[in-house]
């Protein structure tokens, strides 16, 4: 968060910080200042929100190995910040989820695939159970979540499993296809972890699953008028209970 004082009146309400090769963004600049600093920008910069996130800052653009080395400076002090932030819910989590929500890049679906799997809601993501990856952008950040907090993937089998649940079934149903999703992304864009790519075959099944949610969630709303989020899966030999699932409020 930032701690920026109320400026004077007529003053910039904004600052800019140079690190690393990176410009960063702390307040709230002009449209027109921050266009001319786009403009200034080299074309190899990158505009980064998870770096900005990792800062609490507005913006942060620059080259990738100097948005590589802030991050790796700052990532013990944002962990600290999250578990901070989470309170009792943090001791839930193991280190490496919490070093995911402090420097982990994250989007709507993997922020969505993490609540459902930890029960932890981030009090950044604003989502609910509709955000299912809509591109492989958004599938890349969602594995990059599993293999970098690979205690999830049990709770990926589990999933897989519930396709019967109509809170689910779209998860479920993604869950289960996830082999074949990451073979064909692998086969399309080899180098997805790293290096910018295409995979319209992934976009292509994707779009599947987008339609089951989309139909699940009408039909559900002439029921209840409101979407619901489940609560994460048991560890096998222990019960959810007898209420109905919901997902982390």
């Amino acid at each position: 968060m930032s701690t920026l004082k109320p400026a004077p009146e007529g003053a910039p309400n904004y600052r800019i910080a140079q690190r690393e090769g990176c410009t960063i963004l702390y307040g709230d600049m002009p449209l027109g200042a921050w266009l001319r600093l786009l403009r200034g920008a080299s074309d190899l910069h990158v505009l980064h929100a998870d770096v900005a996130r990792m800062l609490g800052a507005t913006a942060v653009i620059g080259p990738r190995d100097g948005l590589a080395r802030l991050r790796a400076q700052e990532t013990a002090a944002a962990m600290g910040r999250v578990r901070a932030q989470l309170g009792r819910s943090a001791r839930r989590l193991d280190p490496e989820a919490v070093r995911w929500l402090a420097a982990g890049e994250q989007g709507l679906s993997s922020l969505a695939l993490f609540a459902l799997l930890t029960g932890v809601r981030p009090r950044h993501y604003g989502g609910s159970g509709l955000d299912l990856p809509r591109d492989v952008q958004e599938f890349r950040r969602c594995r990059l979540l599993l293999e970098q907090v690979p205690s999830l993937r049990r709770g990926m089998s589990r999933l897989a499993r519930q396709v019967a649940d109509p809170e689910l079934v779209s998860w479920a149903a993604l869950a289960e296809a996830w082999p074949d999703l990451c073979a064909q992304m692998d086969h399309e864009w080899p180098q997805w972890r790293d290096h910018p790519g295409r995979a319209p075959g992934v976009n292509a099944m994707l779009e599947c699953f987008q339609q089951v949610e989309t139909d699940r969630a009408s039909l559900q709303s002439t029921r209840m008028g409101a979407l619901s989020w489940p609560m994460p899966f048991p560890e096998p030999g222990t019960s959810r209970g007898s209420g109905t699932a919901r997902w982390p409020g």
